[in-house]
């Protein structure tokens, strides 16, 4: 008779039915009294497995920033990058796909929904918000209709917000300067 492990291997097909009837069954296992005590022999010397050893990377002082630019425990501030935007004047949704990759080459985009239609720039914004979570990115609204979408340690200069300001996509009356 099989066991239940031969006859699962047996419906899955992973073993034939006539190996599994000419398989002599285990002798069952003796009934020890709860009462005897039990002794464990030593295992003797336990071999070797061959291999390799790997060594740690020797210290180099490469790897080691200099003294003067080591930190004491304190965080260092990660600077930021003062970029041109990019404008974008989205009329179909395969203009998602320059927004994420402007954003992905670390350039502020600037989206000009003004003309797009209601439904479209729900999508837009909706992808805007998934792309921005993804790549840790920022994402405002700076005017009617307008929107910036930031990589992440990308801020935009005085000179550039002037710039959008002079073009009638920066709003400076909301105190943004």
């Amino acid at each position: 008779m099989a066991s239940l492990w031969q006859k699962a291997l047996m419906y899955l097909g992973l073993v034939d039915e006539d190996r599994v009837d000419q398989e002599p069954e285990p002798a069952p296992a003796p009934v020890r009294n709860r009462n005897a005590v039990r002794t464990v022999e030593p295992q003797g010397r336990q071999e070797r497995v061959a291999g390799r050893r790997v060594e740690p990377p020797p210290i180099s002082r490469r790897s080691h920033p200099p003294a003067a630019a080591r930190s004491t425990g304190g965080v260092r501030p990660v600077p930021t990058i003062e970029a041109q935007t990019d404008i974008i004047e989205p009329g179909h949704f395969d203009d998602a796909k320059l927004l994420a990759d402007r954003i992905r080459d670390r350039v502020p985009v600037v989206l000009n929904m003004r003309n797009t239609e209601p439904e479209m720039v729900r999508r837009l914004v909706d992808f805007c918000t998934g792309l921005t979570y993804a790549l840790d990115g920022s994402m405002r609204k700076i005017d009617e209709g307008v929107i910036l979408v930031l990589p992440p340690r990308v801020s935009l200069g005085r000179e550039e917000k002037r710039r959008l300001a002079d073009l009638g996509l920066y709003g400076l009356g909301d105190g943004q300067t």
